[in-house]
């Protein structure tokens, strides 16, 4: 199994997000994210703790208030790290376009919006490239068959 500095190192060089490696990309990511222990933060979301009950009190003082504050402070560091980790792994380019939401989960679902999507331009681009490609006679029969 690769290491997760070899994934990073790997992401941060050779894979970052652009428009034609969504599907690898998104794979390496969530395998660093899991790796990272912050995997859930694609897929939930969590509110800060509430300053007043149901009559209108003020319970920050109260020790199930404070557990609260704990877990949502701990909460919002491991989503940063996911945020980071994310942007990290993207061109420059496209960090700008990203940074803007502000949770994780927002982040992985509108790069899945935008890259996981089949267009039909996408698809006549790859039979257009099926139908002219040719073999190359420097390549073994295992690399053509891996470009294909």
């Amino acid at each position: 199994m690769a290491s997760k500095t070899s994934i990073i190192g790997e992401l941060t060089t050779n894979e970052k997000l652009d428009e034609s490696n969504y599907d690898m990309w998104r794979r390496k990511i969530q395998f660093l994210l899991e790796e990272c222990e912050v995997l859930e933060h694609l897929t939930t979301i969590m509110s800060a703790p509430l300053t007043r009950d149901k009559d209108d009190k003020d319970i920050i003082h109260t020790d199930e208030y404070k557990a609260s504050l704990v877990a949502y402070q701990d909460w919002c560091k491991k989503d940063c790290k996911a945020r980071y980790t994310m942007l990290f792994c993207m061109h420059n380019d496209l960090i700008g376009e990203f940074e803007i939401y502000p949770t994780a989960k927002e982040m992985w679902d509108n790069i899945c919006f935008r890259y996981g999507q089949t267009s039909e331009t996408t698809l006549r681009a790859l039979h257009l490239k099926w139908m002219t490609y040719t073999i190359d006679s420097n390549r073994s029969i295992t690399e053509h068959v891996r470009t294909l």
